[in-house]
This record gives structure tokens, C-alpha cells and sequence, in this order.
């Protein structure tokens, strides 16, 4: 069995999450140059650490390389065999990148367009809304958005002309991402899956850019507070969190554990 799991927002919050909780209930997790970044409850890092022994745990993540490595606590004490960052675009085995995945994302990306392309044509379009603009391991783009003044009809205007270039968007708080299609985060767990000889699959994750795991997975559930949640409400084959912010992790982790028994 895997469990396969987006981080930012479903397992680990950053310092806004956690104003209403109790400093000693929860961990700190990632820091950058002395100064902390993400967390988790402790009963939710307690739990995962006792999970992982049940079953192959692997991070799935947006983040780069240098971004998923700060996260301290899970290279370092859950100390995940395998992790997939850049959205799906790099492997990680052992902390190292595996090259035979990135030789293989390195051919599909000739079905989409070049990531240059991509970028200027945005630059053409973009408002002051948006504050700075970021290259993603050279594999995909994200931006960091003024929430509050996102131009909409410039996003919607820009995601037609996205889909024809075999790219697609995600909109999460203050990022904005555009990614091509052959990028994903199902595609390297499939992989992960045939080379470790694994059936089942249970999945979490918070934004668009995590359906392709939740849908191809044997169980899903993802947090009300979500992109996921807020733009479909209600999903057939993925559960919702009854809980909302840096709980949902806690409540994530016990369903999973709940779900091994009946696989």
C-alpha cells in the first residue's frame, strides 16, 4: 500500500494556520535561515510517524527540490524512501534524483509548449496583482498574486489559451501556477507503484493540481479548505474533511490508518 500525499495545506501549515493553536499542541517542521516556515499538530506528525510503518508513505509536492529539502522533519525523521517533487516532474529516491524519471518527464515535455513561450506570453498580460514570478526546477512557472486584486478575466482569457498549449492553471491563495499537462502527480506514483509491486493507493491533497492522484486513487480525501473543495463542493469518489485548517492532518492520517484494514 501507498500513501501518496500532497504537504502545503494538507499535511504541514504555514505560521497563519496556527494563531488559534495552542504553541506546545503543535511541531515545527521546516525552517529557512532560522526562520520557521510550516508546521504540524504533534498528534498529526505522531500519527504519520507511526504510519509510515504500515505502509510506503511518499510526499507529493509542488515544491522544487531546494524547497521539499527544508522541510526538516520529514527528510530527517520520517526520512521518506521515495518523494515526488515539482509536481511530479522529479523523483526523489533516498534524497536523490532519480534519473531514469527525469529522462522520461525530459520526452514528454516535447509535447507541450516551451516554458519560454509560456512566460512571455503571460508577461504580456500580467497586472501589477501579480508581485514576482518564479521558474520551477525549469520544469513549470509559479507567481506569487496580490489575493485580493487577481484580475480574473485575464486568468480565464489566459487558461483557454493555456489548454491549447498543453499546459494547465491553479489558483492556490497567494500562487498561481501554470504547469504542462505531462507534468502531474500521478504519473511518477504510478511509476513508484509498478517498481515497488504495489496495489492500492490512498491519496490526500488540497488543490486542482492534486486530482489527478485523488482520482486514480483507491481512496481520497481532501480538506474543506481547499481549491478542490471550493470549486466542485461535492465529489462521488473523494471525501471531505470534517475538520478545516492545520486539523485536517490529524484527521487525514486517522482515516487512512482506519482504511488499511479494509484493503
Amino acid at each position: 500500500m501507498i500513501f501518496a500525499s500532497d504537504l502545503d495545506r494538507t499535511l504541514i501549515y504555514s505560521k497563519k494556520f496556527i494563531e488559534n493553536i495552542c504553541r506546545e499542541e503543535i511541531v515545527l517542521v521546516e525552517r529557512m535561515d532560522e526562520k520557521e516556515i510550516s508546521y504540524m499538530t504533534k498528534k498529526a506528525f505522531d500519527h504519520l510517524s507511526k504510519l509510515k510503518d504500515k505502509l510506503l508513505f511518499v510526499p507529493v509536492t509542488t515544491r522544487t527540490i531546494k524547497q521539499y529539502k527544508r522541510i526538516f522533519m520529514l527528510n530527517e525523521v520520517i526520512s521518506p524512501k521515495y518523494a515526488v517533487v515539482s509536481n511530479g516532474g522529479n523523483i526523489l529516491i533516498d534524497g536523490k534524483v532519480d534519473e531514469e524519471w527525469r529522462s522520461i518527464i525530459q520526452s514528454k515535455l516535447k509535447e507541450c509548449a516551451p516554458i519560454d513561450e509560456i512566460r512571455n506570453e503571460f508577461d504580456k498580460v500580467k497586472g501589477h496583482w501579480v508581485l514576482r514570478g518564479y521558474d520551477a526546477d525549469n520544469l513549470f512557472l509559479y507567481n506569487i498574486v496580490d489575493e485580493e486584486n487577481v484580475h480574473k478575466e485575464t486568468l480565464d482569457i489566459f487558461n483557454k489559451w493555456l489548454d491549447k498549449m498543453n499546459w494547465n492553471m491553479s489558483l492556490q491563495g497567494r500562487k498561481l501556477y501554470f504547469v504542462p499537462n505531462c507534468i502531474n502527480k500521478w504519473s511518477p506514483i504510478e511509476y513508484i507503484k509498478n517498481m515497488e509491486k504495489k496495489n492500492t493507493v490512498f491519496a490526500s491533497g488540497d488543490s486542482l493540481l492534486d486530482m489527478p492522484i485523488l482520482n486514480m486513487a483507491n481512496y481520497s480525501i481532501a480538506p474543506t479548505h481547499g481549491e478542490i473543495y471550493k470549486t466542485y463542493d461535492k465529489i462521488d469518489t473523494i471525501e471531505f474533511t470534517d475538520e478545516s485548517g492545520i486539523l485536517c492532518a490529524e484527521e487525514i492520517i486517522k482515516k487512512v490508518e482506519l482504511k488499511i484494514g479494509e484493503f
